[in-house]
């Protein structure tokens, strides 16, 4: 059974890694203050600030989303500790994991849209293209 369960949750893991992967085609933190990559992409401060505020709301919201996804990820442990596990029991918890996880990752892949609606598509190109050079 236990052996069941975690065939399912690799494979929807494996299912939506390429929503995780998209959201890694652009650096993460606050690189709109390198200096290289301000005058690479030549950011105004009108779009620094807005980059600013959106890396806030966003950062908030994923700190409430990553404590969701280690809660749900503690319950199901939880359950799958139990003698006998309960079927059921344990599917619906793995259900709400999953949907915290994948809130989680459309928080992250909002994040790279709305970034890619304030410097506009070439710019984000751009971004793109330097950060996989970067690395």
């Amino acid at each position: 059974m236990l052996k069941k369960v975690l065939i399912v949750a690799l494979l929807i893991l494996t299912i939506s890694l390429p929503e995780v992967v998209a959201a890694q085609d652009v650096p993460s933190g606050k690189w709109w203050y390198n200096k290289k990559v301000v005058q690479n992409l030549s950011l105004t401060q009108k779009e620094v600030r807005q980059l600013d505020r959106l890396y806030e709301d966003s950062h908030r919201k994923l700190i409430d989303l990553k404590s969701a996804v280690k809660r749900e990820q503690f319950e199901l442990d939880t359950l799958l500790g139990k003698e006998p596990v309960d079927d059921a029991k344990v599917r619906k918890q793995f259900k709400r994991l999953e949907k915290a996880r994948t809130d989680l990752a459309n928080e992250r892949l909002g994040f790279v849209i709305r970034v890619r609606e304030i410097i506009g598509a070439d710019r984000f190109q751009q971004l793109k293209t330097s950060y996989k050079e970067w690395r």
